[in-house]
């Protein structure tokens, strides 16, 4: 028998158990929204210990972006194995996260549904009540991809009541959408007499919103991360964001660059480090760290 390999092989399979053993379990849900006037599905990973535990957990909100559903954050950006190890590597406090279907509701409450006022009111409430999950702000968190980084950060300005942090990853704030964007839709939440209205995303969009968020002096620090390739969401649109927020929070506001583009593995990456973020900003893990 060749020791060496033995050993190497024994050690992946302990290491295979050990990662199987210690796994989340995904849920999929619905709610009546009266809000909506139909269900709103979404999908819910539940940490390991999750039955056995007497505590309830902090809560993180992933926002898909657009074209996406409730199995975007599982299929797509690695979300369940990315918890899965961040929780068991200890970088982060077990949480649930959930994932709701936003169609392309960008999630505010626009001209075809108040998709917003839907998560504030139907969903977060439904969460709080049907599972074992904290129900105060310092335990409730927010992280979006693209489409879903505009709804996360528009939720951040407008409500910072809600949420103990944002992971804004590759956000779509921008200036006005690109004419492939699914805001710039004749029937859309932006839209006007049949036609998108610039007026209407302006009004939306977070330069609008910075005041009114100074004013209420409720601070909701925010992890902005994208890829330098990125042609969609430049870098330059997340510099701007970046240095917006940090006119207002200094030392609650992170930028990063990274290598990539508007892809999958971009918003993989991205997503480990604007978890932990979230949970030292929060403090889920029992300390609060700010990041410069």
């Amino acid at each position: 028998m060749h020791f060496p390999a033995y050993k190497a092989s024994l050690a992946l399979t302990l290491a295979c158990l050990c990662a199987s053993a210690w796994a989340g379990e995904i849920v999929s849900d619905k709610l009546d929204s009266p809000i909506l006037g139909r269900s709103l599905p979404f999908t819910i990973y539940l940490p390991d210990g999750y039955y056995e535990s007497f505590d309830k957990f902090p809560v993180v909100y992933l926002l898909h972006g657009s074209g996406g559903d409730e199995h975007t954050w599982v299929a797509y950006a690695g979300a369940r194995e990315t918890l899965d190890g961040l929780i068991r590597r200890r970088e982060i406090a077990p949480v649930i996260a959930v994932m709701p279907a936003g169609g392309s509701s960008w999630w505010i409450d626009g001209q075809i549904e108040k998709m917003q006022l839907a998560l504030r009111m139907d969903l977060i409430p439904y969460i709080e009540k049907r599972y074992e999950a904290k129900s105060d702000r310092g335990h409730r968190a927010v992280a979006g991809i693209s489409m879903g980084g505009f709804g996360a950060l528009n939720l951040a300005l407008s409500h910072p009541e809600l949420t103990c942090a944002a992971g804004l990853l590759s956000p779509a704030a921008y200036a006005q959408p690109p004419k492939k964007s699914s805001a710039h839709s004749n029937t859309g939440q932006f839209a006007k007499d049949g036609q998108f209205d610039p007026a209407r995303w302006s009004a939306q969009s977070y330069p609008a919103l910075l005041a009114g968020y100074k004013a209420q002096k409720q601070i909701v620090p925010m992890y902005i991360s994208g890829g330098d390739q990125d042609r969609e969401v430049t870098p330059a649109m997340n510099a701007n964001l970046f240095e917006a927020i940090y006119a207002i929070q200094p030392t609650q506001v992170k930028l990063r660059v990274v290598d990539g583009a508007h892809e999958w593995m971009t918003f993989r990456d991205a997503l480990p480090e604007a978890l932990k973020y979230i949970d030292r900003q929060c403090g889920f893990n029992g300390h609060r760290k700010p990041m410069a």
